[in-house]
């Protein structure tokens, strides 16, 4: 039968003795290693794993305890026992001091022994496995590249690894304290909501020194079932938030440069259109106005292509100021006149309020509104109209742009707004295929909405929903 519950090595100069040890212990299924000379066990057992040892103190060649000095040298997590037939209080004393295990009186106990090494070896086994998992621990501390933090359930610093807090700074401290010195006060807030809560982990971005971008994971440590502490974990992002703030400079300077020259072109292009170089013909009109549909084409796509990057990287933000809608719609208008005219189309606009100043982002309810105003235009035939209703019901504004176009497939409107859909082949439209996905997520970022129904051979209504947010009213009384 394979030993397989440890190794037993027993070193006694009485060979009765060691054989009556073997013997006993040979029910433990373990591999046993019987000695008569110390110095021989000493010289063969180098390099070889021992679970416990049983030493005789008094032998000629060197004495139990010298033994265990110069053993334990090479065997430091073995389990020691001394037996002895001279069981004097300062051998004792002696052999616990030493680390012993116990302390065996001869003439022993056949069954009292065995029953004890038996125990030690499950002892032993347990502090094996305890020492594994804290050799694992102390590897991760040591080569991990991210801080990892165990604190006390006041967020007192009990151990770290300092690979982003420095130790001079941060090093055993508070670390609620470390996130006010770095003023990452919502951090702080945070925690404290996390600590008080019965939620087990929780997770916040921090700044430390105003150069370290981390993603910090705090998770609460239980023992015996109860809250004993926490665990913190500050993954260092620092590189990844500078390369995207890289992106999204050269995203920017690219679209700026794209767009500035052709923002030109259409100004110009508009200019010659309308006849302030003079007077076109029909034929050279249709020639200017399909270089004005293809620049504004280059327009709405870089723009597009730069609102779709901050929309996928969670930087797309709106700037809510006080705008009149009436004067927002009037200047889309204005900028898409030339197409109307071109396809001798009419607009009319119908607004039922009156007091239609209150915050949004112009820009982008401009860009909402340029969008749906092209597609209507695009998708009707010449000579037909396009109407604008604009209420204010319950201080939720609803603004429709209804054309008199083929309409679309019941089929298709579940799709329309999805990021990939685009209808440019069957209504020839020109787009880059994001704008109506776009239009709904500004519509949406202003807690609004964008909707529409249609039916084929009756035209599509688009409405836009919006919150009224009424300017704040300054005070001028002295």
């Amino acid at each position: 039968m394979e030993k397989t519950n440890g190794t037993i090595l027993i070193v006694d100069d009485n060979q009765m003795t060691l054989e009556l040890l073997e013997e006993t212990l040979s029910p433990l299924n373990c591999k046993i290693l019987p000695y008569t000379s110390s110095i021989k066990a000493l010289e063969e057992l180098k390099s070889t794993d021992v679970d416990v040892v049983l030493i005789d103190i008094i032998m000629p060649e060197l004495d139990g305890f010298l033994f265990i000095e110069k053993f334990m040298t090479t065997h430091k997590n073995t389990a020691v026992v001394f037996v002895s037939g001279h069981p004097d209080c300062k051998n004792k004393a002696r052999s616990y001091n030493m680390g012993s295990y116990t302390f065996i009186e001869k003439p022993f106990d056949v069954v009292a022994l065995r029953a004890q090494i038996n125990n030690i070896l499950k002892l032993k086994k347990a502090n094996d496995e305890l020492l594994e998992e804290k050799e694992k621990l102390d590897c991760i501390f040591k080569y991990s590249s991210n801080e990892i933090i165990l604190t006390d359930t006041d967020f007192n610093i009990t151990n770290q690894n300092n690979k982003i807090l420095t130790k001079s700074k941060n090093c055993m401290l508070n670390f609620i304290d470390i996130l006010t010195h770095n003023k990452q006060i919502e951090a702080v807030n945070s925690l404290i909501r996390f600590a008080n809560s019965k939620d087990n982990q929780t997770s916040f971005n921090v700044t430390i020194n105003n150069k370290k971008y981390t993603k910090t994971i705090v998770s609460k440590i239980y023992k015996n079932s109860r809250h004993a502490g926490f665990l913190i974990i500050m993954d260092d992002r620092s590189e990844e938030v500078k390369i995207e703030e890289q992106r999204e400079q050269f995203m920017e300077t690219l679209t700026h440069d794209l767009t500035t020259p052709v923002r030109a072109e259409q100004r110009a292009l508009e200019l010659l259109y309308n006849g302030s170089f003079g007077m076109l013909q029909k034929e050279q009109k249709d020639i200017v106005k399909e270089i004005l549909n293809s620049t504004r084409y280059m327009m709405h796509m870089t723009s597009n292509v730069l609102t779709k990057y901050k929309l996928d990287n969670n930087k797309f933000k709106i700037f809510k100021r006080a705008y009149s809608i009436k004067q927002c719609v009037e200047c889309c208008l204005e900028k898409l006149n030339y197409l109307f005219e071109f396809e001798n189309q009419t607009v009319r606009v119908k607004c039922n309020i009156k007091d239609d100043i209150f915050n949004f982002d112009e820009r982008e309810i401009k860009r909402v509104l340029l969008n749906l105003l092209t597609n209507a235009s695009e998708c009707s035939p010449a000579g037909s109209t396009i109407y604008i209703n604009i209420t204010n019901k319950n201080e939720i504004l609803k603004l429709s742009v209804k054309d008199e176009g083929q309409g679309i497939p019941q089929k298709l409107i579940k799709t329309l707004f999805d990021e990939k859909y685009c209808t440019k082949t069957r209504f020839k439209k020109v787009g880059s295929g994001m704008g109506l996905f776009i239009a709904k997520k500004i519509m949406e970022a202003h807690n609004g909405n964008l909707t529409v129904e249609s039916q084929v051979g009756k035209g599509s209504t688009f409405t836009l929903t919006l919150p009224v947010e009424k300017p704040e009213k300054v005070n001028t009384s002295i």
